[in-house]
């Protein structure tokens, strides 16, 4: 994945013992696009919760996840694909309330506030993509 300006679909295992591998590509590709350290912590974080949210309620059965990054002028795209449940993580605002005691805050959904807040562009659309419908998710960075 690393090498090219637009990088092709890679496809894993939608597992755990993959993350850290698929991780790895990731990052090794955003360095060779030039993304600076500090939008690299971001682009990890936001990485970290889409994969694991794919990984951890996308398939009640095994699946697969597949993962393409891509230089756009200033900015690094990444995208996630996979054929479990139709999912849109970006319809909800998950932004914090303020009002709200820490103490009573339900849980969850922080996540997804904070790959809004931090990139450029996310977009989210169920498509057919290799041979079956597919949840797509992609997202925009700048790289400095």
């Amino acid at each position: 994945m690393a090498g090219a300006k637009s990088g092709s679909w890679q496809r894993y295992d939608a597992d755990m013992k993959w993350y850290e591998h698929i991780r790895e590509d990731v990052l090794a590709a955003a360095e060779v696009a030039g993304v600076s350290p500090r939008q690299q912590l971001r682009l990890e974080l936001g990485f970290e919760e889409i994969l694991v949210n794919i990984i951890s309620y996308a398939y009640d059965y095994r699946g697969f996840v597949w993962v393409k990054t891509a230089e756009e002028g200033d900015c690094f795209r990444i995208e996630f694909a996979d054929h479990g449940k139709p999912f849109d993580p970006l319809v909800k605002d998950h932004r914090p309330l303020e009002e709200i005691p820490l103490e009573e805050r339900e849980p969850g959904g922080y996540g997804i506030f904070l790959v809004k807040k931090n990139f450029k562009l996310a977009e989210y659309k169920y498509e057919e993509m290799f041979g079956q419908m597919a949840n797509h998710l992609s997202l925009l960075l700048d790289k400095k």
